[in-house]
Parts: structure tokens; sequence; C-alpha cells
């Protein structure tokens, strides 16, 4: 077999293995595998084809149910197993992991429109994707006391906080984080909650613990100008013109919002 016809081969292979149905069902399919397998005493050479291929999804989809429990119980067995499907013939493996299998399983959600309580189901699956960054995102030490205290007041007006790189920003509009527990507990059917908007912070913690926290309009607005290089003072002043009806309160607040941060482990450095 020259080079081109072992390409060809694997190219043929890999389309086969990503159909959604009993490969010996289609004679030319039949045929080939005629040609290209040997079969034994027990397996016909088509069949051989088909373990793979029933691998293939199974590994696949087991993947996915790992990665997203909160969205496969909310939607059911057979709209999850149609999403899957779907979803793997639209987007097929491209990388040697499988951490990256779900990458694009949010934005397909979203456009996933018969999919029953469609916006719930679109905020479970970035909900359940920003965990899987945020279990293997870099670590980064602690924001060193001693640091702050050496800041001359002049540094303060340009300089720019750096956050944990383990840390993401979510706005919801259901309460997916208590839902997604409650689904992974439960033994009986969980009601589906009434929307409830929020603004989140997801984190790692320095255990190694993911966890989740509401924050404030004003925090959030504030954290995310952070987070995209803005230096502080600008940050604050941006955030009190875009929300005025909270001004007072995020003036009064920022700094006990930033000791906390820093205990928390959100704030890992300040750059001047």
């Amino acid at each position: 077999m020259t080079e081109a016809e072992l390409r060809e081969l694997q190219h043929w292979m890999a389309n086969e293995l990503r159909r959604r149905h009993d490969l010996g069902k289609d004679p030319e399919t039949r045929a080939l595998a005629q040609r290209y397998f040997t079969g034994n005493d027990r397996l016909s050479p088509v069949e051989q084809l088909e373990i793979y291929r029933e691998q293939f999804w199974l590994r696949h989809t087991s993947s996915l149910v790992e990665d997203f429990p909160g969205l496969g119980g909310l939607i059911g067995q057979n709209a999850w197993q149609r999403l899957v499907e779907e979803y793997l013939a639209e987007h097929p493996p491209a990388s040697r992991s499988l951490r990256d299998l779900g990458d694009r399983l949010p934005e397909f959600v979203a456009r996933c429109t018969w999919l029953e309580q469609h916006e719930l189901c679109i905020d479970m699956a970035r909900l359940e994707w920003t965990y899987i960054e945020l279990f293997d995102a870099a670590d980064a030490p602690a924001l060193a006391p001693e640091k702050l205290a050496s800041l001359p007041e002049a540094a303060w007006q340009t300089a720019r906080i750096v956050l944990n790189p383990a840390l993401r920003l979510l706005r919801v509009r259901y309460p997916v984080t208590d839902l997604r527990r409650a689904l992974k507990a439960a033994h009986a059917p969980v009601p589906i909650p009434a929307p409830a908007s929020a603004e989140l912070v997801l984190y790692r913690s320095r255990d190694r613990v993911i966890g989740d926290e509401p924050v404030t309009p004003g925090a959030f607005a504030l954290l995310t100008l952070l987070g995209a290089g803005t230096p502080l003072v600008e940050a604050c002043e941006r955030v009190v013109h875009s929300l005025p009806a909270e001004a007072s309160y995020v003036e009064e607040n920022v700094g006990a919002w930033f000791q906390h941060w820093a205990e928390r482990g959100w704030v890992v450095d300040v750059e001047v």
C-alpha cells in the first residue's frame, strides 16, 4: 500500500467511525470493509469496523457526560443523545486530549433552539465549560502584603491589578450553580428553577476546589475592567460613570472589595 493509499484509508475510516448508525446496513461500507479487513471466525470485516465505531461514540459521549453532568441531567437522556450526536457530527474531535472535546458545546447549545428551557441550557453549558477551564488553569502565587505596603500613594493612579488566572466572570440568567449541585446529588427529578439573573465569580481556591460567589453589578463591572488591564483608578471611575445608581455604593465598598478579593486569592499582583 502506498503512502497516498494509506492516507486515503485513514480518511475513510475516520469518516466511517463518526457515522451515527450501524455500518453493516450500508452495502458500500460492507464491500470496502471486506477489501481492507480480514475478519475472523467470529466477526465479519464490517463487524470488526463496527466495534471501533461503537467505541468511538462510547468514549466521546462518556467524556461529555462527565464534563457536562448538569446539562445532561437537565435535558434528559433522549435530548442528550440527540445533542451529543449532532455536536460530534458537526465538531469531530480535533485534539488528542478529551479535555478539549466540549470546548464548542456552549456555542452549539446556543444554536439548538429545539432544546426545552433553552436559555437555561445555555447558562448551564457555559458554566460547566468554565469549570473545565478553571480546573487546569495556571497557578499563581498569592499577593504579597509587603508589596502593597511598599507602594507609594501616587503609584495607585496607574497601578494595574492582576487577577488570578484561575478566575472567570460569568453573567447568568438562572441559578445554575445551585441547580447543578442539586442535579448531581438528586435521586429524583429536580424542579426547573425560575429565572434569577446573577453576576458570578468562578474561581479555583488555593486547595484546588472550584468555587462560585455572586457579586454586585458594580463589583462585577470593576473585576471585568481590571481583568482587561484597565488601571485601578480609571476602572473605578468608569464603573461609577456607567452605574450612576450604584456610584455611592461602589465608592464606599471598593476598599472592602479589594481586601476580600486579595484574601480569596482573586488578586495576585499589582503592577506599577
